[in-house]
């Protein structure tokens, strides 16, 4: 009897087995990824899950920033690999708060608001992403899937699908054809954050509108089983209410299609708990915190799932190795060759991968560019492209104010025209108001081809006219009236940043100054500079040799974050030989220096040092603390010591004070003392220009 129950027993289990094996057959599996903007970097925790366990979807359906890691995972990158390249990526800097811009032809000014001629007239720029750069970074992040689908997402490593939503029905679009970059960032195109992507008649944004969890579409591309990452969306957030930008984005999320989830066996679903994120939180410590929220989630779920078997691991792919031709599409570009030339693409050569991802980055900076899809083509080694190309809104113009309670307000109005010359040459105005300087200039810029190079030629002129102020002791004098025109042929290239820039030509002026003639000038200038950002000062050598005067100068500055302190390093040195007023040096320059007023000292010659610790206390107020060094001279001795005069004293002081962050830019209330006694304090809105 024992022996009958023992072998009865060992059949009931062979059963059990067989009947367990059998329920859990290898099947078609889809992977499919929810949008959710940053919330999507809980998905590549999800992923490093899954290449712990060695298994590979054998189907991606993305949408939004789902699509993104989607087409990421699908062109045969790993978790890791993914997690490394986002690290590497300048997210913060070209996705956040509305920083409008004109042009970086307009020097390092930041306006205050611009308008962009578009389809309809001009609008208001408000987008909150820079696209040119981030079209440009979508392109270079999928530049390996996209030469591997040449145009078919079912050539990938993983058959991969993006979703969008037509703007016009409101119904959501598979995209398995064409571009990968394109498909993606039509699938993550976020109201207000993003213009829709064009393709063919129709407009496409966020696939989110229209289906955010596209469980169905896997299901009609063939799925049986499902794995699905979920990014849930907790409401609006009432501390978010009072920044229209973040309040925007929540009630859009709120709209999002979210497709009803209904397991069926085998599925595995995700429930990532994103309730508290918000979309366009991109700072690392959070990405950081979602990418391990996605790994606790997924072992979770596949740790307790009773099946996970796909059909197949996904195979490796080639890369082509040769291109077989280049042809230009979409709108016209007078430098189209040297388009193709910064991408190291022609005809017949061998593929650069290296140098086409850093062709396509630089070529997000250009701001004639909206957009550049490659659009490969092709099968085996050989890979053709049919680059298509956006271009930037044609004209464009922007204002900005600051006051300063020693120098007034000021009012600057500015703007490009990219079309001269049926778009062979940019024109750019600029207008300074202020209640002791105005000055309007102009220049037309035109990249000329020299050899197999583009050089940007430029012609430009200035009107300026400044009533100088002068000081004696602690009382003030009359001002002085001087009146200057200008003009300079030779090259110019604008401040970007991370890069030398500057401009070198022939230079000549007229200019006129109490109690003497006009006087008149001509000679070369020359800059060099490195912007520490599009709208702050780096580091800049200038130098005017002209027949009548000559003038040097350095103005450089550091800046690094020690824990929760900023440290700003600042160094001014100035020389020149038989200046006009309006060109001689004033002690810290347009800030001034601590317990003087702005202006007071000025001369020949300047040294001058300072640094600045600055602490954030709340997240608009800022504590500032400045100390600082420094000397005027006149007269050939450098920084010569005068006797009863202030040229060549040295001085030493402190500012202390509060800086706000505003839209019109910071506010300053600070006071000043130096090694004189003599106080003075600084009230400054905006950015002093």
């Amino acid at each position: 009897m024992p022996r009958r129950f023992a072998l009865l027993a060992g059949l009931c289990a062979f059963a059990a087995g067989d009947a367990r094996a059998q329920s859990c057959a290898p099947a078609r599996t889809a992977l499919v990824l929810a949008g959710g903007g940053a919330k999507g970097f809980a998905h590549i925790g999800v992923l490093a899950v899954l290449d712990s366990l060695g298994v590979k979807p054998d189907l991606i359906v993305g949408t939004s920033s789902g699509a993104i890691i989607g087409a990421l995972y699908a062109s045969g990158y790993s978790g890791a690999q993914i997690d490394s390249l986002t690290r590497a990526l300048p997210i913060e800097s070209v996705i956040g708060r509305y920083e409008p811009r004109v042009s970086a032809a307009l020097g390092l000014l930041r306006p205050a608001a611009v308008w962009e001629r578009g389809q309809a007239g001009y609008v208001l720029q408000s987008g909150a992403a820079r696209e040119g750069e981030v079209n440009a970074l979508i392109s270079a992040l999928m530049l390996r899937g996209n030469l591997l689908a040449r145009g078919d997402f079912d050539s990938l490593p993983i058959p991969f699908r993006a979703i969008a939503t037509n703007v016009r029905t409101r119904a959501p679009v598979v995209l398995g054809r064409g571009d990968l970059a394109r498909a993606v960032r039509a699938s993550a195109a976020l109201p207000v954050v993003f213009k829709p992507v064009r393709l063919g008649n129709d407009w496409l944004t966020d696939g989110g509108i229209g289906d955010n969890v596209p469980v169905r579409f896997a299901h009609d591309l063939g799925a049986e089983r499902v794995w699905v990452s979920l990014l849930p969306f907790g409401g609006p957030d009432p501390n978010t209410f009072d920044d229209p930008i973040a309040l925007s984005i929540s009630l859009i999320s709120s709209i999002f299609h979210q497709d009803t989830i209904a397991p069926r066996a085998g599925d595995v679903v995700l429930p990532n708990p994103t309730q508290g994120y918000v979309n366009l939180d991109f700072s690392r410590s959070t990405l950081d915190s979602l990418i391990a929220m996605g790994r606790r989630t997924a072992r979770a779920a596949f740790g307790s799932a009773a099946c996970v078997r796909p059909l197949a691991l996904a195979l490796p792919r080639a890369l082509p190795t040769t291109v077989r031709d280049v042809r230009l599409h979409g709108a016209p570009v007078a430098d189209a060759d040297a388009v193709i030339g910064d991408l190291g693409l022609s005809s017949g050569a061998a593929l650069d991968t290296r140098r086409l991802e850093t062709g396509l980055r630089t070529l997000g900076h250009s701001e004639h560019l909206r957009a550049l899809w490659l659009t490969p083509s092709g099968s085996g080694p050989e890979v053709s492209f049919q680059p298509e190309i956006e271009r930037a809104p044609r004209r464009a113009f922007g204002v900005g104010v600051a006051f300063d309670q020693f120098m007034s307000g000021r009012l600057w109005i500015g703007g490009v025209d990219r079309s001269l010359f049926r778009g062979d040459a940019e024109g750019v105005a600029l207008a300074r108001l202020g209640s002791y300087a105005q000055d309007i200039s102009a220049f037309v810029r035109r990249r000329a081809r020299v050899g197999g190079a583009y050089v940007p030629l430029t012609v430009g002129a200035r009107a300026e006219h400044e009533s100088v102020r002068l000081f004696e002791g602690r009382g003030e004098l009359p001002n002085a009236e001087t009146r200057e025109l200008s003009g300079f042929v030779g090259l110019h290239q604008d401040p970007a940043v991370a890069r030398w820039e500057g401009d070198v030509g022939l230079d000549a002026r007229l200019w006129r100054e109490p109690g003497r003639n006009t006087r008149g000038a001509v000679g070369l200038r020359a800059a060099l500079f490195r912007a520490r950002s599009e709208h702050e000062m780096g580091t800049i050598v200038e130098g005017l040799a002209l027949n009548d005067f000559q003038r040097v100068r350095l103005d450089a500055s550091h800046a690094r974050r020690i824990g929760g302190v900023e440290a700003r390093a600042r160094v001014r040195a100035g020389w020149g030989n038989r200046l006009p007023l309006a060109h001689t040096f004033t002690l810290g320059g347009e800030d001034g220096f601590a317990g003087l007023r702005i202006g007071e000292i000025r001369g020949t010659q300047e040294a001058f040092a300072s640094l600045l610790l600055r602490r954030r206390v709340t997240s608009i107020i800022s504590v500032r603390v400045e100390g600082m060094a420094g000397a005027i001279g006149r007269g050939h001795g450098v920084l010569r010591r005068e006797t009863g005069t202030d040229f060549g004293k040295r001085y030493g002081g402190a500012r202390v004070g509060f800086e706000a962050d505003t839209p019109l830019g910071p506010i300053r209330v600070e006071e000043g003392i130096n090694n004189d006694g003599t106080r003075a304090s600084l009230i400054r809105v905006g950015y002093w220009f």
